[in-house]
Protein backbone atom coordinates (compact mmCIF):
# COMPACT_ATOMS: atom_id res chain seq x y z
CA UNK A 1 0.00 0.00 0.00
CA UNK A 2 2.71 2.21 0.62
CA UNK A 3 3.72 1.44 -3.16
CA UNK A 4 0.67 3.00 -4.07
CA UNK A 5 1.29 6.56 -1.98
CA UNK A 6 4.54 7.02 -3.64
CA UNK A 7 3.75 6.58 -6.99
CA UNK A 8 0.80 9.42 -6.58
CA UNK A 9 3.27 11.80 -5.03
CA UNK A 10 5.97 10.87 -7.45
CA UNK A 11 4.09 11.16 -10.74
CA UNK A 12 0.70 13.38 -9.55
CA UNK A 13 -1.59 10.72 -10.51
CA UNK A 14 -4.14 8.74 -9.36
CA UNK A 15 -4.15 5.17 -8.08
CA UNK A 16 -6.27 2.65 -7.73
CA UNK A 17 -5.63 -0.97 -5.40
CA UNK A 18 -6.44 -4.47 -5.97
CA UNK A 19 -9.87 -5.34 -3.75
CA UNK A 20 -8.57 -4.71 -0.22
CA UNK A 21 -9.90 -6.38 3.19
CA UNK A 22 -11.74 -4.41 5.64
CA UNK A 23 -8.36 -4.75 8.19
CA UNK A 24 -6.56 -3.28 5.10
CA UNK A 25 -8.69 -0.93 4.29
CA UNK A 26 -8.31 0.42 7.77
CA UNK A 27 -4.19 0.19 7.88
CA UNK A 28 -4.39 2.37 4.64
CA UNK A 29 -6.48 5.29 6.54
CA UNK A 30 -3.82 5.51 8.96
CA UNK A 31 -0.73 5.93 6.62
CA UNK A 32 -2.64 7.81 4.09
CA UNK A 33 -0.65 11.02 4.37
CA UNK A 34 -3.13 14.03 4.99
CA UNK A 35 -2.75 16.00 1.40
CA UNK A 36 -4.08 13.07 -0.47
CA UNK A 37 -7.66 12.10 -1.11
CA UNK A 38 -8.82 8.96 -0.92
CA UNK A 39 -12.08 6.67 -1.35
CA UNK A 40 -13.29 3.25 -1.45
CA UNK A 41 -15.68 1.38 -3.30
CA UNK A 42 -16.77 -2.68 -3.70
CA UNK A 43 -19.41 -2.72 -6.44
CA UNK A 44 -22.20 -2.51 -4.09
CA UNK A 45 -22.98 -0.32 -0.49
CA UNK A 46 -22.53 -3.02 1.61
CA UNK A 47 -19.46 -4.84 -0.09
CA UNK A 48 -16.81 -6.07 2.86
CA UNK A 49 -13.61 -5.96 0.00
CA UNK A 50 -12.77 -2.85 -1.36
CA UNK A 51 -10.89 -1.18 -4.20
CA UNK A 52 -8.89 2.09 -2.62
CA UNK A 53 -8.92 5.05 -5.19
CA UNK A 54 -6.05 7.56 -4.11
CA UNK A 55 -4.98 10.89 -5.49
CA UNK A 56 -3.88 14.35 -4.96
CA UNK A 57 -6.67 15.98 -5.85
CA UNK A 58 -10.57 15.45 -5.14
CA UNK A 59 -11.82 14.03 -8.24
CA UNK A 60 -15.17 11.79 -9.05
CA UNK A 61 -13.38 8.12 -8.96
CA UNK A 62 -13.85 5.41 -11.73
CA UNK A 63 -13.66 2.13 -10.22
CA UNK A 64 -11.87 -0.86 -12.00
CA UNK A 65 -14.64 -3.73 -11.47
CA UNK A 66 -16.47 -5.80 -12.94
CA UNK A 67 -19.66 -7.82 -11.68
CA UNK A 68 -20.03 -10.73 -13.01
CA UNK A 69 -23.16 -13.71 -12.58
CA UNK A 70 -24.37 -16.74 -13.09
CA UNK A 71 -27.31 -18.75 -12.39
CA UNK A 72 -26.70 -22.55 -11.40
CA UNK A 73 -29.18 -25.61 -10.24
CA UNK A 74 -29.56 -26.69 -6.92
CA UNK A 75 -30.69 -30.28 -8.00
CA UNK A 76 -27.12 -31.27 -8.38
CA UNK A 77 -25.45 -29.40 -4.82
CA UNK A 78 -26.65 -26.27 -3.63
CA UNK A 79 -23.15 -24.06 -3.69
CA UNK A 80 -21.64 -21.92 -0.79
CA UNK A 81 -19.30 -18.86 -0.62
CA UNK A 82 -16.46 -21.77 0.05
CA UNK A 83 -16.87 -23.13 -3.31
CA UNK A 84 -16.91 -20.33 -5.40
CA UNK A 85 -13.73 -18.99 -4.02
CA UNK A 86 -11.78 -22.33 -4.25
CA UNK A 87 -12.99 -22.86 -7.67
CA UNK A 88 -11.74 -19.47 -8.54
CA UNK A 89 -8.91 -19.51 -6.53
CA UNK A 90 -7.89 -23.26 -8.13
CA UNK A 91 -7.78 -21.65 -11.38
CA UNK A 92 -4.51 -19.51 -10.20
CA UNK A 93 -6.67 -16.12 -9.47
CA UNK A 94 -4.88 -14.09 -6.78
CA UNK A 95 -7.50 -12.83 -3.88
CA UNK A 96 -6.88 -9.80 -4.10
CA UNK A 97 -8.30 -9.75 -7.81
CA UNK A 98 -11.70 -11.18 -6.19
CA UNK A 99 -13.97 -8.75 -4.00
CA UNK A 100 -16.79 -9.55 -2.87
CA UNK A 101 -18.12 -13.23 -3.46
CA UNK A 102 -22.38 -13.57 -2.91
CA UNK A 103 -24.60 -17.05 -3.62
CA UNK A 104 -28.55 -16.09 -3.54
CA UNK A 105 -30.74 -18.76 -4.23
CA UNK A 106 -29.55 -19.97 -7.97
CA UNK A 107 -27.44 -17.55 -8.58
CA UNK A 108 -24.26 -16.36 -7.56
CA UNK A 109 -21.91 -13.39 -8.07
CA UNK A 110 -18.39 -11.89 -8.45
CA UNK A 111 -16.76 -8.60 -8.19
CA UNK A 112 -13.68 -8.77 -9.89
CA UNK A 113 -10.85 -6.42 -11.12
CA UNK A 114 -11.41 -5.97 -15.02
CA UNK A 115 -8.64 -7.65 -15.79
CA UNK A 116 -9.73 -10.84 -14.84
CA UNK A 117 -13.59 -10.70 -16.28
CA UNK A 118 -12.86 -12.37 -19.63
CA UNK A 119 -10.46 -14.90 -17.79
CA UNK A 120 -13.36 -15.78 -15.12
CA UNK A 121 -16.30 -16.01 -18.06
CA UNK A 122 -13.85 -18.38 -20.26
CA UNK A 123 -12.42 -20.42 -17.78
CA UNK A 124 -14.86 -21.04 -14.89
CA UNK A 125 -17.71 -23.37 -16.04
CA UNK A 126 -18.31 -25.96 -13.24
CA UNK A 127 -18.09 -25.33 -9.31
CA UNK A 128 -17.35 -28.60 -8.19
CA UNK A 129 -19.67 -31.04 -10.29
CA UNK A 130 -22.37 -27.90 -10.88
CA UNK A 131 -22.42 -26.26 -14.18
CA UNK A 132 -22.20 -21.78 -13.99
CA UNK A 133 -21.61 -19.80 -17.28
CA UNK A 134 -20.64 -15.97 -15.87
CA UNK A 135 -21.55 -12.73 -17.58
CA UNK A 136 -21.42 -9.15 -16.83
CA UNK A 137 -24.07 -8.26 -15.17
CA UNK A 138 -24.70 -3.84 -14.05
CA UNK A 139 -28.44 -4.79 -13.00
CA UNK A 140 -28.06 -6.90 -10.25
CA UNK A 141 -29.97 -6.60 -6.90
CA UNK A 142 -27.76 -7.94 -4.28
CA UNK A 143 -28.88 -8.29 -0.85
CA UNK A 144 -27.63 -6.30 2.12
CA UNK A 145 -26.15 -8.95 4.22
CA UNK A 146 -27.77 -9.52 7.42
CA UNK A 147 -26.35 -9.44 10.75
CA UNK A 148 -26.66 -9.94 13.93
CA UNK A 149 -25.26 -8.80 17.11
CA UNK A 150 -23.21 -11.07 19.94
CA UNK A 151 -22.06 -9.71 23.03
CA UNK A 152 -19.71 -12.26 24.44
CA UNK A 153 -17.42 -11.81 28.18
CA UNK A 154 -13.94 -13.43 27.57
CA UNK A 155 -10.75 -13.28 29.20
CA UNK A 156 -8.68 -11.95 26.75
CA UNK A 157 -8.47 -11.24 23.33
CA UNK A 158 -6.30 -14.26 22.04
CA UNK A 159 -7.71 -16.18 19.61
CA UNK A 160 -8.03 -18.97 21.75
CA UNK A 161 -10.05 -17.90 24.31
CA UNK A 162 -12.06 -15.77 21.55
CA UNK A 163 -12.93 -19.22 19.54
CA UNK A 164 -13.99 -20.68 22.88
CA UNK A 165 -16.49 -18.18 23.43
CA UNK A 166 -17.91 -17.48 20.16
CA UNK A 167 -18.14 -21.32 20.01
CA UNK A 168 -19.43 -21.81 23.09
CA UNK A 169 -16.58 -24.67 23.73
CA UNK A 170 -13.41 -25.31 25.68
CA UNK A 171 -10.39 -23.21 25.39
CA UNK A 172 -8.85 -26.65 25.03
CA UNK A 173 -10.97 -27.24 22.21
CA UNK A 174 -10.81 -24.02 20.94
CA UNK A 175 -6.91 -24.33 20.59
CA UNK A 176 -7.44 -27.79 18.90
CA UNK A 177 -9.93 -26.20 16.61
CA UNK A 178 -7.10 -24.02 15.94
CA UNK A 179 -4.49 -26.44 15.11
CA UNK A 180 -6.52 -28.23 12.74
CA UNK A 181 -7.33 -25.42 10.58
CA UNK A 182 -11.02 -24.94 11.50
CA UNK A 183 -10.65 -21.30 12.06
CA UNK A 184 -10.08 -18.04 9.79
CA UNK A 185 -8.97 -15.07 10.78
CA UNK A 186 -9.43 -12.10 8.15
CA UNK A 187 -10.28 -15.13 5.17
CA UNK A 188 -7.07 -16.70 5.89
CA UNK A 189 -6.83 -20.20 7.88
CA UNK A 190 -4.81 -19.22 11.29
CA UNK A 191 -1.78 -21.31 11.92
CA UNK A 192 -1.19 -19.88 15.20
CA UNK A 193 -2.64 -18.27 18.36
CA UNK A 194 -2.61 -14.45 18.22
CA UNK A 195 -4.68 -11.43 19.67
CA UNK A 196 -7.82 -9.94 17.49
CA UNK A 197 -7.80 -6.36 16.50
CA UNK A 198 -11.00 -4.21 16.18
CA UNK A 199 -12.50 -5.07 12.40
CA UNK A 200 -10.98 -8.48 12.00
CA UNK A 201 -13.09 -11.25 11.25
CA UNK A 202 -13.36 -14.41 12.68
CA UNK A 203 -14.72 -17.94 10.60
CA UNK A 204 -15.41 -20.87 13.03
CA UNK A 205 -16.31 -23.86 11.34
CA UNK A 206 -19.31 -24.75 12.23
CA UNK A 207 -20.28 -22.16 14.41
CA UNK A 208 -19.79 -19.26 11.61
CA UNK A 209 -18.64 -15.65 10.74
CA UNK A 210 -18.15 -12.37 12.77
CA UNK A 211 -16.81 -8.97 12.70
CA UNK A 212 -15.31 -7.95 15.83
CA UNK A 213 -16.54 -4.27 16.65
CA UNK A 214 -15.12 -3.12 20.08
CA UNK A 215 -14.24 -4.14 23.48
CA UNK A 216 -17.48 -2.71 25.01
CA UNK A 217 -16.73 -2.85 29.04
CA UNK A 218 -15.51 -4.54 32.03
CA UNK A 219 -16.29 -6.47 34.46
CA UNK A 220 -15.62 -5.91 37.93
CA UNK A 221 -13.30 -9.55 37.54
CA UNK A 222 -11.47 -7.37 34.40
CA UNK A 223 -13.07 -9.78 31.86
CA UNK A 224 -13.54 -8.39 28.64
CA UNK A 225 -17.13 -7.24 27.96
CA UNK A 226 -16.98 -7.83 23.56
CA UNK A 227 -19.10 -6.90 20.89
CA UNK A 228 -19.18 -8.60 17.65
CA UNK A 229 -21.95 -8.89 15.36
CA UNK A 230 -22.18 -12.83 13.40
CA UNK A 231 -23.15 -12.95 9.51
CA UNK A 232 -26.26 -14.70 9.08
Amino acid sequence: MQDHIDFVKKTHRYVQTSFLSPVEQTILKQILPRDLYLSFYGGFDQAQRKIAFISEMEVEPDYDYVLLSSVYSKEKRELSHKDVLGALMHLGIKREQLGDLIVQEEKIFVLCKEIMASFIKNECRRIGNVSVHFKEDYTADIQIVQTQPVIVVCSSLRMDAIVACLGKCSRARAAEMIKKGYVKLNDVVLEENCRLCNNDYVSIRKTGRFRFLEVENRTRKDRLVLRFEKFI
